[in-house]
């Protein structure tokens, strides 16, 4: 069936809407930043906290396989059993994301698909890819003072 849309919504500020979003945000490390921005988004999916820490345990692991990270954006993620819909948290902070761990890190992006959503994990995750590699979104999303403004910011960018 040509034109069919995807069962699954893959536009970043669709997803950033329905997530979390925070300008100013500090994290001790990697694995902490995931875990802040991450678990409040699963558990409002309906997982209990035992399934919440399966899920970051996916993403920690994925992470551990080799970073998800470029220039000033980290893109931790993974796919997890029983989750309906891509979910995703935005972090962002001009002075640096992280107390120890990469430093240069300003954008963290942590998101989980469906395990069964293949194509639509990789249409995200190329998505993601391409708008944050853009200096311009970056900078926009630096620039921002509220959640709202990021997600308008993400919103101006996406085509």
């Amino acid at each position: 069936m040509s034109g069919r849309e995807s069962a699954v919504e893959t536009r970043l500020s669709s997803i950033l809407a329905r997530g979390r979003v925070e300008t100013g945000f500090s994290a001790l490390s990697p694995e902490d930043a995931v875990e802040r921005l991450l678990r409040p988004v699963l558990l409002a999916e309906g997982f209990s906290a035992d399934a919440a820490d399966g899920a970051l345990e996916g993403i920690r692991n994925r992470e551990g396989a080799g970073s998800t990270s470029f220039g000033a954006v980290a893109l931790p993620h993974a796919r997890v059993p029983r989750l309906g819909r891509i979910v995703g948290a935005l972090g962002v902070n001009g002075e640096g994301v992280y107390a120890s761990g990469p430093q240069g890190i300003r954008v963290v992006l942590a998101f989980a698909s469906p395990a069964s959503a293949t194509v639509e994990h990789l249409q995200f995750l190329a998505q993601v890819a391409r708008l944050l590699r853009q200096e311009e979104t970056v900078a926009d999303l630096l620039e921002a003072t509220d959640g709202a403004a990021l997600v308008s910011a993400i919103r101006r960018r996406e085509r």
